[in-house]
């Protein structure tokens, strides 16, 4: 499965086009958040991303309310995951939206402890927020300044895949912890095969 990330593009036509493009190349798409400005312009946001005929897992960051996503993704190939998960083609697809700011958040722990995923399945997981101590959430001058919540909830479901953003200065950053991979895929997407 080809899998196309993206994080963080905040309305702009430029890295709208640059998904636009690169979906042509994936069998689904992941947004962790951030699409819009404050919510502005998300109905169009939307369209424009259901407009490339792929299934769309997105959820929301700290640009977007929950029930402003939950209006809009309302077409049959996008999906908003907040505090959920859906199986697509035999793969887990998991999120945790919103956030961002707060090192520790305990309803994303209680979340993740109690979410059940079959050990033979494959498992995406993806929040707004970047783990804590990884080079995801590692700023210039500032150190680290990521979730902890977000870090003990990939320790706990061991997932495959992990994205997430909110920090612009780590786009494209990767790592790997275990057999997971950490990746801040970027505004313009990255592509990632599973």
């Amino acid at each position: 499965m080809k899998i196309l990330l993206f994080t963080d593009i905040h309305a702009e036509k430029e890295s709208l086009d640059q998904i636009v493009e690169k979906s042509k190349d994936c069998d689904v798409m992941v947004c962790c958040g951030d699409a819009s400005i404050f919510g502005s312009g998300l109905k169009k946001i939307i369209k424009i991303l259901a407009s490339c005929k792929k299934q769309l897992f997105i959820t929301h960051g700290n640009h977007e309310m929950i029930s402003e996503m939950k209006e809009v993704c309302v077409k049959d190939n996008v999906c908003f995951l907040h505090k959920n998960s859906v199986e697509f083609e035999g793969v887990i697809f998991a999120a945790y939206g919103g956030g961002g700011f707060s090192e520790v958040d305990e309803r994303l722990e209680q979340w993740a402890s109690k979410l059940k995923i079959d050990s033979d399945k494959k498992l995406v997981l993806f929040t707004h927020a970047p783990p804590y101590d990884t080079k995801l959430d590692k700023l210039p001058h500032l150190g680290h300044r990521g979730s902890r919540s977000v870090r003990k909830a990939i320790d706990c479901l061991n997932p495959d895949i992990f994205a997430s953003g909110h920090f612009h200065e780590t786009f494209f950053e990767q790592e790997k912890i275990g057999k997971t991979l950490l990746i801040n895929p970027g505004n313009g997407g990255t592509l990632i095969t599973l």
